[in-house]
């Protein structure tokens, strides 16, 4: 069984310094959505994988986001430690630094642990 009674000290990490290829939004009027069903990052406490569905939504103004860049930056995150709660929004303040969108929004559907579901969502400007 997992001993959580040092959660408060537990090592959390961030991807660092990480720089997103961006496209011209060219005037277009779109609002965006991926899906990666793939996302992981390790439970600081107990060292392991929490896994989940991530679905990116947003609205650009000037600049969209490449893709592949995004997958990229996504996947960095499979070894860090770091609270569900907290990369959820980490990942929403990233994404929209990056490319000021007039709004964005992270959601993460995670797998059930032990018999929970949890989903976190971050909204970032006003729809």
């Amino acid at each position: 069984m997992t001993d959580y009674s040092k959660a408060k000290d537990a090592l959390i990490e961030k991807v660092e310094g990480y720089v997103f290829d961006t496209i011209p939004a060219r005037g277009h009027c779109v609002v965006v959505q991926w899906e990666y069903p793939e996302f992981q990052s390790l439970c600081p406490v107990s060292g392991r994988h929490d896994q989940g569905t991530l679905l990116l939504v947003y609205e650009p103004k000037h600049l969209l986001l490449e893709s592949k860049s995004v997958r990229d930056y996504l996947s960095a995150w499979r070894n860090k430690s770091i609270w569900q709660e907290y990369v959820t929004d980490v990942i929403a303040q990233d994404l929209y630094n990056a490319i000021k969108p007039k709004w964005l929004s992270v959601e993460i559907q995670w797998a059930p642990r032990g018999g929970i579901f949890a989903t976190t969502t971050s909204v970032k400007g006003k729809k």
